[in-house]
């Protein structure tokens, strides 16, 4: 059996699967059009007698629209968002507290709870392990941090 004996909805569609399989090994979230293309010519043919010329241009046109109409969308869902804002990055304000899981004795570094992280941590005094702490200031992957009173304050 030759290549020629296969029905043309098949390949259209087989050529579908091959252009999604792909997809997961090239970035860009392109090729993934072509396969919806082919599927949409597969489904053409099926309904519709077409000429070799005419299913490419129906694959053509289909993927473009494919592609300008519904990139952005799946490119959202496929890829998720990232967060803007680094509560950490230099210049944003430093605010909050964090609890103490390993001891800080200075000069050595201990490590607090922070914000869902866990970071480096270092103090001016002994802080011992469940101490709530206000961080004061970051430095890299380190923060200064400084015990809480009843009122709020150091």
């Amino acid at each position: 059996m030759s290549l020629i004996d296969f029905s043309p909805i098949l390949l259209w569609f087989l050529a579908g699967v091959f252009f999604l399989a792909l997809e997961l090994l090239l970035p860009g979230l392109i090729v993934f059009f072509f396969g919806l293309g082919a599927w949409c010519t597969a489904l053409i043919l099926s309904l519709l007698p077409l000429t070799l010329a005419n299913q490419l241009l129906v694959f053509l046109i289909s993927s473009l629209i494919f592609l300008v109409l519904l990139r952005s969308f799946v490119k959202k869902i496929f890829l998720g968002h990232t967060l803007e804002v680094d509560a950490m990055a230099p210049g944003a304000p430093i605010e909050g507290t964090g609890e103490v899981i390993e001891d800080i004795v200075p000069p050595a570094v201990g490590k607090i709870k922070y914000g869902g992280s866990f970071w480096r941590a270092r103090a001016d005094q002994p802080l011992t392990k469940g101490t709530v702490v206000r961080i004061l200031e970051k430095k890299n992957l380190t923060v200064k941090v400084g015990p809480l009173t009843a009122e709020g304050e150091e």
